[in-house]
Order: structure tokens, then C-alpha cells, then sequence
């Protein structure tokens, strides 16, 4: 029977200092999810988009490519949707070319999680003297890269009717 009672005690004593002792791990995956805060998300993404326009009123390029992760992809009306920093570079440089001059965004909806955001919204595309050229609607989609919130795929389309069937 003392060896019985003696028992007890050791096992109620290892599971005593086992408890104060264990530690409780999260998953990277878990800290994420609890760290992440969609106000903090949503003020990102607008310090962004009021830089992200602007880059072609200073011709500046590596500026707007910065603003999508490195495997982001534009998909722009009537051309075939264009991914990494070379083709956003291309699409960049034809928009210069156009005359864009700086790009407006309104934010209308941001939602989403630690893993990926979405941002819904309208633009205005300007041209010299602030003339605007285009207006319509955007879905862009935010992912985390090194620590910023970029954007990973960005699509976009007029309002202005469609041309006339010849």
C-alpha cells in the first residue's frame, strides 16, 4: 500500500512540474493570424496607392514595380496579363509613353486575411494638366513579402462604353 501511495505521489508530482514547466508553442501560422489587424492592413495599402500613381509624374519606374511582389502580375484590357518586374517595367513604360502622368485610386473595400487581401476599388488615369483619360473599377489582390503588403495580382477595366462594332 506505501509503495502504491508513493507512486501517486511521484506521477502527481512529475505531472505537476510538467505542467508549470511546458511551454505553449504557436504556430508561425497561428502568431500570423492572431498578429494580423485589418486597420493596419488597410492604412498600408493606402500610404501605397497615394505613392503608386504618382511614380509617373517623376518617370520613376522601379517605384512602381516596387509596389508588387516579385511574382506579381498586372492584367490589363485587351493585352494578355504580364508578370515579374520585366513586363510591369514594359507596361510602365508604355503607359509613359501614353502620357500617363499620375494614376488616382479610391479604395472602396479592403477584406481578406493574414494569407491574402483584397482590395476593391475605382482609378483615374491622368494625363498633362491633370486631364483625365480613363476612369473605371480595379480587384487587386495583396500578399506579404518581406514584411510590406504588396500587390500580387492587379486587374482593372473602363467605365467608357465599349467602341462602336464597325
Amino acid at each position: 500500500m506505501k509503495l502504491h501511495h508513493l507512486s501517486c505521489i511521484a506521477i502527481g508530482a512529475i505531472m505537476a512540474l510538467t505542467s508549470c514547466t511546458s511551454q505553449k508553442t504557436e504556430s508561425p501560422e497561428a502568431s500570423a493570424t492572431t498578429s494580423f489587424n485589418l486597420d493596419s492592413v488597410k492604412a498600408e495599402i493606402a500610404a501605397s496607392n497615394a505613392t503608386y500613381g504618382s511614380s509617373f509624374a517623376s518617370g520613376d519606374s522601379a517605384a512602381f514595380v516596387a509596389h508588387y511582389t516579385t511574382d506579381g502580375c498586372v492584367m490589363p484590357e485587351n493585352t494578355p496579363k504580364l508578370c515579374g518586374a520585366g513586363p510591369i517595367t514594359a507596361f510602365f513604360n508604355g503607359g509613359m509613353k501614353m502620357g500617363i502622368k499620375d494614376i488616382k485610386l479610391t479604395t472602396e473595400e479592403v477584406m481578406g486575411g493574414p494569407e491574402v487581401v483584397v482590395e476593391t476599388g475605382s482609378y483615374e488615369i491622368l494625363g498633362d494638366n491633370s486631364v483625365s483619360f480613363d476612369k473605371g473599377k480595379f480587384i487587386v489582390s495583396w500578399k506579404k513579402e518581406n514584411g510590406k503588403w504588396k500587390m500580387h495580382r492587379d486587374i482593372w477595366n473602363t467605365n467608357n462604353p465599349a467602341p462602336a462594332a464597325k
